[in-house]
């Protein structure tokens, strides 16, 4: 599969470097050349053309930067998987929306035609390589509208090696991003580092 990141941050080179083992990954960036200086020579490109050509693109920019990032696609997330990996926090990394309504739904609002998915944003980047921590399987959430889009997210978070739980319709984002928040406070606010991660377990699990 084409995949385009849009974002060039430590999500986004992780997320890459884990789907750029089985898929063709382009790296959408406002400034390319000096993007690709950066990336050891990695396939970059004006956001524009990133998403033109991409099956399905990843949005791994900030929260605050989306709707500039997806006004620079031109309309070319048209019909396609667009996964939104944010979490919702302003500057001072605290919670920036309230509970009516998700940065994925807001976000869906400016991508119209999308089929917009949450995923990934619980899992801190480093250990979005692997999907892993040892020999743990890390949970990713997924919500969206479109079952076959959902379906092909999970196929892509098994491949990197995480587990994948589908939580229902894109609305049910509002509770994934508080666990994103969450997981921030954790690492960084209890001084818990990064080299943690939520796995959901049940009876069943193996």
């Amino acid at each position: 599969m084409k995949i385009a990141i849009i974002g060039t941050g430590n999500v986004g080179r992780s997320l890459g470097e884990a789907l750029s083992k089985c898929n063709e990954v382009v790296y959408g960036s406002r400034k390319p050349e000096e993007t690709k200086a950066k990336l050891n020579g990695a396939n970059v490109a004006t956001i524009e053309e990133a998403s033109k050509g991409a099956e399905l693109i990843i949005l791994a920019v900030p929260y605050h930067s989306a709707k500039e990032a997806i006004h620079e696609m031109k309309n070319n997330e048209k019909d396609k998987i667009l996964i939104d990996v944010s979490n919702p926090m302003d500057e001072h990394m605290r919670w920036a929306k309230g509970f009516n309504e998700s940065a994925a739904e807001e976000i869906s609002k400016h991508a119209k035609g999308a089929k917009v998915v949450k995923a990934f944003n619980t899992i801190f980047a480093e250990n979005m390589k692997t999907g892993q921590l040892g020999a743990e399987k890390l949970t990713t959430f997924i919500a969206g509208d479109d079952e076959g889009a959902k379906a092909k997210v999970m196929e892509l978070a098994r491949g990197i090696g995480m587990e994948p739980v589908d939580v229902g319709m894109l609305e049910k984002a509002r509770y994934i991003e508080p666990v994103g928040m969450l997981m921030i406070e954790l690492g960084y606010g209890r001084k818990m580092g990064t080299g943690i991660g939520m796995k959901l377990v049940g009876r069943n699990s193996a």
